[in-house]
């Protein structure tokens, strides 16, 4: 399914933009409830403000959040589920998490806690983006969730303390490129919370450098929302997956075949007919734990390897020489 959005629209949907923002509000581990702000590193002065410099070390756990630690280091088995929630003001329940338009996609990744997140650490153990099938972003799923959603850990990684990495990229200004025009471009929302995870196994999946596996043209983090598209590629590494040999890891994706439009072109001229905002109908989410700012829109997710290049098997000598024939990827 492709979606497109007018000029005029995107500009009506944008024009809440001061009160958009989301933070990483609280988390459940293994079932148990933690309050607010407990076992995540303390908040900025502007708690639910974005970073959009991704070469800036506030993309590893927020702004100012290498520099602090949390007051606890949480307990979780691995292999459980956890569920981190967001919110946009404070976790009541009339919060309204982030708003409509800041649309995109939602990872997690882990790291040694010792590391303080400096170096090839992080692996990524959850991504969801967009879903075609549904027209759903992962942020429409919290919305939907009252901010909540659940991830499971590994089961195989070591026991020990980690760092948990939580992110919203928000695309609502990702058509253009942040370092090309700094008032624009992709919003992350990133928090890091503390946890110590128990009945580990023997497993220490590959690490990526944060800041390190983006750039500001990376696709997936830039990305035209307004314009016609039928996919979206997560930015980053692969997710980790439990298993043998999969401690090996894979390179970040770095695919430019985004869509059949070109996902850095300009935002589509107004239609006759404006896009109702309310199309981003709310989509039931069945792997999400159950709960209950004003600028974007909403955009899929989709796995990306690179294409090796074909190689033709030997040809045995004949009277006529073979042509040569040569194959793109």
């Amino acid at each position: 399914m492709k979606v497109a959005f007018s000029l005029g629209s995107a500009l009506m949907l944008l024009a809440g933009f001061a009160n958009a923002h989301t933070y990483l509000s609280k988390l459940a581990l293994d079932g148990v409830q933690e309050s607010e702000g407990q076992c995540i590193r303390p908040y900025p002065a502007d708690r639910n403000f974005p970073v959009k410099d991704v070469t800036s070390t506030d993309i590893t756990c927020g702004v100012g959040g290498v520099s602090k630690t949390a007051s606890e280091t949480c307990p979780v088995k691995a292999g459980s589920t956890i569920t981190v929630e967001w919110h946009h003001d404070n976790d009541s329940a009339s919060d309204d998490i982030i708003d409509i338009t800041h649309l995109g996609p939602c990872m997690v990744y882990m790291a040694p806690l010792e590391s303080n997140g400096s170096g090839n650490v992080w692996f990524k153990i959850f991504e969801d983006g967009y879903d075609a099938a549904t027209s759903t972003w992962c942020v429409n799923k919290i919305r939907n969730n009252g901010g909540k959603l659940d991830v499971a850990l590994p089961a195989d990684i070591k026991s020990g303390d980690y760092l948990v990495r939580t992110e919203i990229i928000a695309l609502h200004e990702s058509d253009t490129d942040y370092a090309v025009n700094p008032a624009r471009g992709s919003q992350f929302y990133v928090n890091c919370a503390q946890v110590s995870v128990t009945n580990g196994g023997s497993a220490e999946p590959q690490g990526y450098a944060i800041p390190g596996i983006y750039k500001s043209t990376t696709p997936g983090v830039i990305f035209n929302l307004y314009s016609s598209y039928s996919s979206y590629p997560i930015p980053g590494p692969a997710v980790y997956v439990s298993g043998p040999g999969n401690d090996i890891g894979e390179s970040p994706n770095e695919s430019t075949d985004v869509s059949a439009e070109d996902s850095t072109s300009a935002p589509v001229e107004n239609s006759d007919t404006p896009v109702d905002d309310s199309t981003d109908t709310p989509v039931e989410e069945t792997n999400y734990s159950s709960v209950g700012d004003s600028t974007d829109s909403s955009v899929e997710e989709t796995n990306y390897s690179s294409a090796e290049d074909s190689n033709s098997a030997p040809v045995e000598n004949t009277d006529t020489p073979v042509e040569e024939t040569n194959y793109s990827s």
